[in-house]
């Protein structure tokens, strides 16, 4: 194992943040990141390049996820293999994100090095103050591993990176479309100098952007929505060490037509999200620590009844009426909650002769106060608050692993252990075996064992409104998972290089955490369900130029994407509303082209054929879900010296009706034209 020694350190922080970062600033432009040298991928505990990880992920870079015109990281990750999208609201309304068959609330999300939680409900965990140009990178880590990706890593993991520019400048986009849409966003670019700074360096982003839309259905549908978004973020460095920190605001307000039930479809929600982190780095010549501090702050009003002069009204006497309708007398108010995490994570990494070992510790604290989640004992105070119900835990990981290399084999073992003040101990263990058949590489066998935890929510724990109910009795859920596959690189002396990459998994799901109705019955219940089995197979295909390319008709990057699950259960005789309703089969394509004239052309296409049904809002009987096809293009063009950028952007082109969750009907075709001029 080569040691590291200071200077190299802050060179190679220098250098990743000069190549990332400088993507990201171009991404709405110009610029080639295909040809860059790939870093080193987030999660677990050892620096390697996804060429070598010892498990099965997609790294998707600046220019996919910038230069398409994608409205939220949501529409980034539609037609990613192995990642189920299910959208109540599209354009990052509100997005659950699955991998494997899992369930939203058993994937883990990371930002710029920090583990995001959202201990209400997992359905908050995408309010980010993000937007696809802040991107400059997304990697989709595909199976659970807790030891390595946290609490809550059940079945896979999504990291964000999304820092400052290395360059100065403003970003200024403006977009128009179907559904009265509107989006306006605005970066700003500013700091040293990397060319030519010496000792200490700073860069800084300051954004801010605004999206709107009368109805995704279609205006008086109720699926207008509202989103403002800002952000700072900053990265420093010096002999003294790395910083990475940003502060960011995410406000949402949404019509929720059919969102959580149909028995109640007008219903209404407004979200606001504040997220500040620090991440610091320092290396010696062998030894090398990260620690980080983070807050989050959630707060969510929800209404059964959406409360508007179009909608429900409330009269004199106190009732809530909207035409005929009168809302049930058991309603009086809306859901409040506001739920706090803050938390801290350490790790430290020792390279020696045997290998590289690491420690690490994540603690965060989880609290929420609300009117309808929570023990009466620990509300607020003041008898006037909305808030008399509240709940706090404390969430401890712990780890230690070690990895060695052996000529062509790489072997990494974790003893972790999750400790949570509500639900106990457990130990969560994980090892990973590479092995490079050529030496160089180009040829990787992966095998892994890990063991994963999530913890109810204090949804899943106490909700009861509305014809759903919550259950205090509720243990974690865990599992077992087993994974092997290879990844084979093909021509990268050519024009082109290929990446094959096939993986095959079984995890083995216990006390799994489930909202079921019963066949007849007009409740919900939160249940913990017997053990259920999922195995699957992921083909995915990756094609990168091997440098950079101009001319007519050049592929920019292509992926083709085969997923298939099985699962040992089903819901005969209940409805499930998240564990066995996950995508069977999910088949994906995406390219990227450079066309004659200066065009480029990006097209994306994903069939979804998905487990389970639900109960019909309008017959009130199960209805199995509908396989769909979703094709979507952007055509782009650069003009001015590459300053100024306009493209169209068409989603479901095909212009079908589908499903994702329920009864929530997603939009039919929709065109955006957008504008992005970059100042230097």
């Amino acid at each position: 194992m080569k040691k590291r020694s200071n200077l190299s350190l802050l060179v190679a922080y220098a250098l990743s943040a000069v190549l990332a970062t400088n993507a990201n600033a171009q991404s709405a432009m110009t610029v080639d990141t295909t040809a860059l040298k790939p870093a080193a991928v987030t999660g677990g505990f050892s620096e390697v390049t996804p060429d070598l990880a010892p498990r099965a992920l997609a790294v998707i870079g600046a220019e996919e996820a910038g230069q398409t015109g994608a409205p939220s990281l949501a529409d980034v990750l539609e037609t990613v293999p192995g990642i189920d999208v299910r959208s109540r609201g599209p354009i990052g309304i509100q997005t659950d994100l699955s991998v494997r068959g899992g369930t939203f609330e058993q994937t883990a999300l990371w930002v710029d090095g920090v583990r995001w939680s959202a201990p209400h409900t997992g359905h908050h965990l995408m309010d980010l103050p993000v937007d696809p140009e802040d991107l400059t990178r997304v990697e989709v880590f595909r199976g659970g591993a807790s030891s390595a990706l946290g609490t809550g890593a059940m079945t896979g993991a999504v990291a964000l990176t999304a820092g400052p520019s290395s360059q100065d400048g403003t970003l200024l986009v403006a977009e128009s479309g179907s559904n009265a849409w509107m989006r306006a966003k605005v970066t700003h670019d500013f700091g040293s100098d990397l060319k030519t700074a010496t000792g200490s360096v700073a860069r800084h982003r300051i954004s801010a952007s605004r999206t709107g839309t009368n109805g995704t259905l279609g205006s008086g549908t109720n699926t207008d929505a509202s989103i403002l978004r800002a952000r700072y973020a900053g990265w420093l460095a010096g002999d003294w060490g790395s910083l990475r920190t940003s502060l960011g605001y995410a406000g949402k307000n949404f019509g929720a037509q059919n969102f959580y039930t149909s028995a109640f479809p007008y219903q209404y929600e407004e979200t606001q999200t504040i997220q500040g982190q620090a991440v610091y780095n320092k290396a010696w010549d062998n030894l090398a620590i990260e620690a980080a501090l983070h807050h989050r702050t959630h707060v969510d009003e929800f209404q059964l009844y959406r409360e508007h002069e179009d909608y429900y009204v409330r009269t004199d006497d106190g009732f809530l009426v909207f035409g005929v309708d009168t809302a049930a007398s058991w309603y009086s108010a809306p859901n409040n909650h506001i739920s706090h995490t803050t938390g801290g994570r350490y790790v430290a990494r020792y390279a020696s002769s045997l290998g590289e070992t690491f420690v690490s510790a994540d603690v965060r604290r989880e609290f929420i106060k609300s009117n309808v989640l929570g023990v009466d004992s620990l509300g607020d105070d003041d008898v006037e608050s909305v808030y008399q119900r509240g709940d706090v835990r404390l969430n401890t990981d712990v780890a230690v692993g070690h990895r060695a290399e052996w000529g062509r084999f790489a072997l990494s073992a974790t003893a972790a252990w999750n400790l949570n003040s509500m639900f106990g101990s457990r130990f969560v263990p994980g090892a990973e075996l590479a092995l490079d058949m050529a030496g160089d590489g180009s040829s990787i066998l992966f095998a892994s064992a890990n063991r994963s935890v999530r913890h109810p929510s204090y949804t899943d724990l106490y909700y009861r409104v509305g014809g759903a109910q919550g259950s205090r009795d509720l243990q974690s859920e865990w599992a077992e998972h087993l994974e092997a596959g290879v990844r084979l690189s093909l021509g990268n002396s050519g024009d082109y290089a290929v990446q094959f990459e096939q993986a095959l998994y079984h995890r083995q799901g216990h006390d799994l955490i489930d909202w079921a109705r019963p066949n007849g019955s007009d409740t919900t219940f939160a249940i913990n369900l017997r053990e259920v089995t999922f195995t699957g197979l992921e083909t995915v295909v990756n094609v990168t130029p091997t440098q950079s390319r101009s001319g007519d008709l050049q592929v920019r990057y292509a992926r083709l994407g085969f997923t298939t699950m099985e699962a040992s259960e089903t819901s005969a005789g209940f409805e499930s509303n998240y564990v066995l309703d996950g995508l069977k089969t999910k088949i994906d394509a995406s390219i990227g082209l450079s066309l004659t004239l200066g065009f480029l052309l990006d097209v994306r296409w994903s069939y979804q054929d998905r487990l389970g049904g639900y109960v019909s809002g309008e017959t009130g009987q199960e209805v199995e879900y509908d396989p769909f096809s979703l094709v979507s293009y952007t055509l782009s063009r650069h003009f001015a010296d590459d300053a100024f950028r306009a493209y169209l952007r068409v989603d479901n082109a095909m212009d079908f009706t589908y499903f994702d969750i329920g009864n929530v009907e997603q939009p039919g075709r929709w065109l955006r034209l957008g504008f992005a001029y970059q100042m230097k």
